[in-house]
């Protein structure tokens, strides 16, 4: 393989969400009948193409993400088992509804760390976000996640003229129970894909707003990390901005991902995936497949594809 090699995993458990945002879902879907699809693969066909994953790359991290993947009913067996893999850092990215009652079980399952999506703390810029009135249970989970010790990041997508009132709140959300907050431009993918700059919201527009209130300095951006930081003075709280458009950061990503159906993708632009599964089962070699997955990266820039965000994660 070349220079360049995968070190962490993303895995989409479901396409299936209790929330239909803005960004992901269409308005004729926002009732959710297409998310209702099932994944094909059993916990156990999950696992094995992981564990031939973690055998070919020795993967440092794995996310769980969705979707919605608390919804998946073996989440807990299945971290269970990829962590007996040998994988120590499993990360959880959820919108969080969910989490009150499974923060503890995911605890002691192997989760290490959470980001949580939440685009507003206004009740009715919320529902507009969302689709969904569910900002209460939302911030139960987030209140669990916190009573359980875990590292926490907040993820939140800006939309103009949608949001963008909500970042001064978030931040200031943020502070008071130091987590993170990482706003995100909108992403060139699924229904949105040829009029995203209909909605997009720029990292210097956001850091215009942040400005407004606070100062801020620049932190240096870590190597294949999304999230440029800022820190804001005279505090010890940071916040990030992973500008997918105006600052990409295609170059050094090493993130491979894997569908609810068992398909790899080397890039979330990737117009299809790579089956494995069956190739795994019979004991064969997958570098081949590995090495089309990493001619997928984009060089310099993300170019997105129609496939909704639902389908690969976030």
């Amino acid at each position: 393989m070349e220079k360049r090699r995968f070190k962490k995993l993303r895995i989409s458990l479901t396409d299936t969400c209790n929330m239909a945002c803005t960004y992901c879902v269409p308005e004729d879907d926002a009732d959710g009948i297409r998310s209702q699809l099932k994944p094909s693969l059993t916990a156990g066909d999950m696992v094995k193409i992981i564990k031939a994953l973690h055998q070919e790359l020795k993967l440092e991290k794995i996310r769980i993400t969705g979707g919605e993947p608390l919804m998946y009913p073996n989440i807990v067996h299945l971290i269970k088992e990829i962590k007996l893999l040998g994988i120590n850092d499993i990360a959880l990215t959820t919108n969080a509804y969910y989490l009150e009652n499974l923060a503890s079980r995911l605890k002691q399952a192997g989760v290490k760390s959470i980001n949580i999506s939440i685009d507003a703390l206004d009740k009715e810029i919320f529902k507009k976000m969302t689709r969904k009135d569910m900002l209460a249970q939302t911030l139960k989970g987030i209140y669990a996640a916190i009573h359980e010790g875990f590292p926490i990041k907040i993820n939140a997508v800006i939309l103009k003229h949608v949001n963008s009132s909500q970042i001064i709140p978030l931040i200031k959300f943020g502070i008071q129970h130091q987590i993170p907050v990482r706003f995100l431009e909108l992403m060139k993918m699924g229904y949105l894909h040829h009029n995203y700059q209909d909605y997009s919201f720029s990292q210097a527009e956001i850091l215009e707003e942040v400005n407004q209130e606070f100062s801020t300095h620049r932190k240096l951006r870590k190597i294949s990390a999304t999230a440029n930081y800022w820190e804001i003075d005279k505090t010890n709280y940071k916040f990030g901005i992973i500008a997918n458009e105006t600052e990409p950061f295609c170059s050094d990503c090493d993130r491979l991902r894997l569908d609810s159906y068992g398909k790899l993708y080397g890039c979330i632009s990737a117009i299809k995936g790579i089956s494995v599964l069956q190739k795994i089962k019979n004991k064969e070699n997958i570098e081949p497949e590995l090495s089309l997955a990493l001619k997928q990266k984009q060089p310099i820039r993300f170019i997105g594809n129609e496939m909704s965000m639902r389908h690969i994660g976030g």
